[in-house]
Order: C-alpha cells, then structure tokens, then sequence
C-alpha cells in the first residue's frame, strides 16, 4: 500500500527471457518455437515463421538507431531488475519500494508476437500455451500479487475458445487481446462470438492492449517512424475497439462481459463518448440494429479505461465522465512508461481523495479478484 493507498497497477509487463518459448512449448512445435534468428542488416532478434516478430521494413518500423538508443536510456531507471532477469522477488521488491499491491501483467514478446497472422494457428496457439504456462508459474511465486493475463490467439477463435478455458482453470487473471483486426476480422466478427461467450461464463475481464511495429493492420501504419506510429496506434486502436464492441452488439449479446483497455491513456474518453452519442442521436441503431441502449450506457455498464497518473486532462475526465470507469497504470518496467513518477503525479491531481482511491484501487480491484485484499487497514 502507498499513502494510505492500496494500488493495483493494471498494466505492467514481462519481460520473457528468449529461451521460455522452446522450453515451454508443446514438443511437437519446439522446431518451430520462436527463438533468436537473422532478422536482415546484420541484426539477431526474436523471429518466428521465418520472419521477424515485428515489422521491419514500410510504416511503422521498430529498427532505427534513433529509437532504439532512446529505449536504452528508459530502461536505466530498471538497471537493477534488468541485471536481476526481472525475477519475481525483483519485481515484488520494486513494488514495495513504491507501495504497489497488485500487477496485472502483460506479455511483451508475446503481445509482438500476436502481432502476425501466421500461416499456422496451431503453432501460434503453442507458442501462446507456453508463453501462458510460463507466467503462471512466474506469478505463482506470489499469486495474489501477481496477476497474469493470458495470450489468447485470436487469429483462430476455435483455439482461442480452448485457452480462454483453460488458462482460466489455471488462475489467469485475465486475457490479453489486441484490438486489431486478424485474418480480416475485427473484434465484432460473429466468429469471435463464441470466444466472447467462453469468457463471460468464466468471469474474466479482456484487457484490450496494442503493441507496437505489428504485421497486422495498424493506425500507426499511416506513420514513417515508429514513434509517430506509436502515438497514433495505441489510443486510435483503443477508440477503434470500443467502437466494435458497443455499436456491433458484442456487450449487448454478451452483458456480462468485462473489458479493460491499458496503455492508451484516458484523455480521449470523454471526446470518444461524445462521438459516439452524436450519431446515436442522429441515426440510433438505424444501421446496427444490435444496439439497444445508448453507447454510454453499454460503457458503463462495462468498460474501465486505464490512464496514466500525468495526464493533464484526467480531472476533466472525471468530471464529464465520471471517477468510477478508470484505473491506473505505469507500463512497468518498459522504457516508455510511468514507474515509479506516475504514482506520485496520480496523488499530485486537483481531484478528491475519493477519486484518486478508486482509480488506484476499488474500480479495477473486483475485477482482477483481488478485492479480498480489502481496503487499508
């Protein structure tokens, strides 16, 4: 706890060492498992199917110089748990240093990788299988700390139906979902209907989180540098993705269904809502017959939106929106993130002790399961 604060951080991130996607694997495709390889120009990285993970030529790209040398000096402030593996007791250690109760974690080769159609999904569905296998037993060095969102491969719905499942009998505490299209379907597609179904009946939220430099289509792609891209990407795909899931009917067929979007920020929500409720009264459901109740009733009834604790807009995010659809996240411990400031800049915020409480604590909590935790004592 932090300040009289119990703080769940809704985005956090592995940090997978190379070797866990052979050893993890099903054997059958341990020939095949993402591994170190030539990814062109002289430079080794993580490929899989022949290619790199990430993208490297065109729009968007994750290679220069430039931006690499800025990653590197991001993670300085990670010195000590980078030279530590990013072990568990590393990472507990950092977030009792900064009163951090809870992580939900997130893969990150693993959100690149899912950032690829692949011409086989039962390959893809291993490497996520073992990528899943590997951060539950990482997690279960302190599990109610630590959380762990599975990687669910959405490219073939029928096998990510059987992962929902079973990475839920295992603890997940969540699923990891790209807001993305895959193979020409975005995420309202009726074959996606039955993962949906799967998921509410396990009670499980979706955290919705773009990655960067993916093969898949991207806002980002209209971009020439992977930091334009970026900027453009993560909260344009976050938009893009409430936008399927309310006006397609996905909440309204599936109410119990629980969807958390991380590492967009907050700001655009309000604007976002507006959008959606000014064609809501000029056309209602005239060409989505699916849709019932107006768009912000189904956001909130059920969506949180993560931000950042620096975000200048967050007050007035509360204020037309309300305090009760957010949470908080760092991006712990990727270059570009918040930890540990972004915690101190969400207690800095001209907003009542009430509001700063849920958004580091009592929205995001249930859903996660740790609200057994309790309040502070």
């Amino acid at each position: 706890m932090r300040n009289g604060y119990r703080v769940i951080d809704t985005d956090a991130h592995q940090m997978e060492p190379p070797g866990i996607w052979t050893d993890y694997i099903d054997p059958v495709f341990v020939d095949r498992a993402p591994r170190i390889g030539d990814m062109g120009g002289g430079r080794a990285g993580m490929c899989v199917e022949g290619q790199p993970i990430t993208k490297q030529d065109g729009n968007y790209p994750m290679h220069s110089k430039e931006f690499h040398e800025a990653a590197a000096k991001g993670m300085e402030k990670h010195e000590k748990a980078r030279a530590a593996g990013f072990r568990p007791a590393t990472r507990l250690a950092d977030m009792d240093r900064h009163g951090v109760d809870v992580q939900v974690l997130y893969p990150t080769v693993g959100g690149q990788i899912l950032g690829k159609e692949f011409a086989d999904p039962e390959l893809l569905a291993a490497v996520c299988a073992a990528y899943n296998d590997w951060s539950r037993e990482y997690c279960a060095h302190a599990s109610e700390r630590l959380r762990w969102a599975a990687m669910l491969p959405m490219q073939a719905p029928d096998l990510a139906l059987e992962e929902a499942r079973r990475t839920a009998a295992n603890g997940a505490g969540g699923f990891y979902v790209r807001p993305n299209p895959v193979q020409g379907r975005n995420l309202h597609h009726e074959d996606n209907d039955r993962v949906w179904s799967a998921i509410e009946d396990v009670g499980l939220p979706v955290c919705i989180h773009d990655s960067g430099s993916p093969y898949l289509p991207s806002f980002g792609d209209r971009m020439e540098t992977h930091t334009s891209g970026h900027i453009l990407a993560h909260p344009f795909e976050a938009m893009a993705a409430m936008t399927c899931l309310i006006w397609f009917g996905v909440i309204e067929r599936h109410p119990a269904l629980r969807i958390v979007h991380v590492e967009a920020d907050g700001g655009w929500l309000p604007y976002w809502l507006q959008r959606m409720e000014q064609h809501w009264q000029f056309s209602g459901n005239a060409e989505h017959p699916h849709l019932k109740r107006r768009p912000t009733d189904y956001f909130k009834s059920n969506f949180l939106v993560a931000c950042r604790g620096d975000e200048m807009t967050l007050p007035a995010v509360c204020e037309l929106v309300g305090d009760d659809y957010l949470a908080f996240n760092t991006d712990y411990p990727h270059p570009d993130g918040t930890w540990p400031g972004g915690l101190a800049d969400l207690e800095r915020q001209p907003l009542p002790e009430a509001s700063i409480r849920k958004i580091f604590w009592d929205n995001a909590a249930p859903l996660f399961g740790v609200d057994s935790l309790g309040p502070c004592p």
